[in-house]
């Protein structure tokens, strides 16, 4: 008998995802795809190998669609956290404590080494603000230094940072935010990749790849690029290295300006345009740049839009016409309407994405399901641990404004492509604080099961990068790319999601996992041939 299958997966429950109740016992590889499924064991003489799972619950690989990855590598290589959740609570919770962490870092630290910082929590800080340029000078003894609020579009920079950068430190506290953080941040990450070595690429793609193969995740959508960088090197090298990692990276060159994505689309599996840098038309809701029709609640001030509606529909109209796929963000009620109405406008047969989504208006939702071609992506995980830990939302908006969050489940019912991201390296790569702030939402009634919270990492991904015909859900024929891991995720409950791994993750069945970081490695990582991102 011939041996038809390459490898026998056997010993566990595998979850297709194709219904919330289908599972097999038996799952059979071939030449990267699934062959078989089934309850019975086949032939011995059917198979080469087997591979026995030993009690795990099996399911299709997770994708995250929207992250940034060049920022993750370069933070997972040379940078920390400034504030963490333990222990019930955002630690440290005053500047001083920052500075003390600051202090403490930078002791492990070279001389000239940059300092970056993420998870900037400043809505749980006592003094509610970021450190000015002349504390971070003290903290890190006059390094250039940067540190980002939690949401990502806010910053802190030190004296020397900011004279790198251009910008005259005489008179500025070394605060940016809104359209100030945005547009400079091309810039920033230019200085920080001329600080960073090949070994600290090589770690921090380790490093990330890890990390993957730790949460099930075989697939990204790579949100890169910013226009104010004018040659945007990064960018660039990002591509050249992605083509070539071990999980498959989706990129959305973040340029208005399409000529300069061209060299990138010849390097994509299709065109694609946007995510966050200059396809915003906000900012976030900790930062005070998310744009409403009612002012913040501490200040008494309402943000600005970085577009006007007509420079916003001329933006989509040319990407559109060029045959892109276009991500766009918007987080505030004004902001979604204004992008809304672009696509409303267009009249696109393509499925485009909004970034976020995260309070629209009720009519904004009956558009959203109304134009039925439109996906969007979904950080359920960050509203989770605002509502324990963070209180931005009920510190800066008005109540009615702060009820009013993504409805998940009527917009999951309704058909619409609902993704759940990390938006990393905002927040962890990891899935499962997704999956938890998705069946314990904050909106009441607006909760997803487990199976359709799920859906939202694997088969409704694929159907937004329109290959739902090649993965999202475990099927003969589809790809061997799948993870197991010891919690049944379909009836387990939502206190026991968080902190869930996977045991194994495959990606056309291959074990991913296992990268030590060294320079060798790396370096034999891009003797490979390059494949489409």
């Amino acid at each position: 008998m011939k041996k038809h299958i390459d490898t026998l997966y056997s010993g566990a429950v595998f979850h297709t995802l194709c219904t919330e109740g289908e599972t097999f016992s038996y799952m059979g590889e071939t030449g990267g795809n699934i062959s078989y499924l089934s309850n019975e064991r086949p032939d011995a003489g059917e198979y080469k190998r087997e591979i026995k799972l030993d009690g795990l619950h099996v399911y299709p690989s997770f994708t995250d669609a929207h992250l940034h990855l060049l920022n993750s590598i370069v933070l997972a290589a040379s940078g920390f956290d400034a504030c963490e959740i333990r222990d019930g609570g955002v630690k440290p919770n005053t500047i001083s404590g920052v500075g003390v962490r600051i202090r403490e870092y930078c002791n492990s630290r070279g001389a000239d080494d940059m300092i970056v910082a993420n998870n900037y929590i400043a809505s749980a800080i006592a003094e509610k603000r970021l450190p000015t340029r002349e504390e971070l000078d003290e903290w890190a003894d006059g390094r250039r230094t940067v540190i980002y609020s939690i949401d990502g579009h806010s910053s802190s920079l030190s004296t020397s940072m900011l004279k790198a950068l251009g910008i005259d430190p005489q008179g500025h506290t070394g605060v940016l935010t809104g359209a100030d953080h945005e547009f400079w941040q091309g810039r920033v990450r230019d200085v920080i990749g001329a600080s960073i070595g090949v070994s600290d690429i090589a770690r921090g793609v380790a490093d990330f790849t890890n990390q993957c193969a730790q949460f099930g995740i075989t697939r990204v959508c790579a949100m890169e690029g910013n226009g104010d960088s004018p040659k945007d090197r990064l960018t660039n090298l990002l591509a050249t290295i992605a083509r070539r990692m071990d999980v498959d990276v989706y990129l959305y060159p973040q340029y208005m300006e399409l000529e300069k994505a061209r060299p990138l689309w010849k390097k994509s599996r299709r065109p694609r345009i946007g995510g966050c840098g200059d396809w915003e038309v906000d900012g976030a809701v900790g930062s005070h740049s998310a744009v409403f029709y009612s002012p913040y609640i501490d200040t008494g001030e309402t943000a600005e839009y970085y577009y006007s509606q007509d420079e916003m529909d001329e933006a989509v109209a040319r990407a559109d016409a060029e045959g892109c796929q276009i991500s766009v963000h918007a987080i505030g009620e004004a902001a979604i309407d204004r992008i809304l109405e672009s696509f409303e406008k267009l009249g696109s047969k393509e499925l485009h994405r909004i970034e976020h989504f995260e309070f629209p208006t009720d009519e904004a939702v009956e558009k959203l399901i109304d134009h039925g071609n439109i996906a969007i992506t979904v950080q359920p995980g960050f509203a989770w641990i605002d509502k324990r830990y963070l209180k931005s939302y009920e510190s800066y908006l008005p109540p009615e404004i702060a009820a009013r969050q993504v409805p998940l489940k009527r917009i999951f019912d309704a058909g619409v492509a609902l993704c759940a991201t990390s938006d990393s390296p905002i927040q962890s790569l990891d899935p499962f604080v997704q999956i938890l702030g998705m069946v314990d939402f904050s909106v009441p009634g607006q909760s997803l099961s487990n199976y359709e919270a799920l859906r939202c990492y694997t088969a409704n991904p694929a159907r937004v990068l329109g290959q739902d015909n090649e993965f999202g859900v475990l099927a003969v024929g589809k790809e061997a790319s799948f993870f197991a891991t010891e919690t049944d995720l379909i009836s387990v409950d939502a206190d026991a999601i968080s902190g869930v791994h996977a045991v194994h993750t495959f990606i056309r069945g291959k074990k991913l996992g296992g990268k030590k970081g060294t320079v060798p490695e790396f370096l034999r990582m891009m003797l490979r041939r390059p494949q489409k991102i």
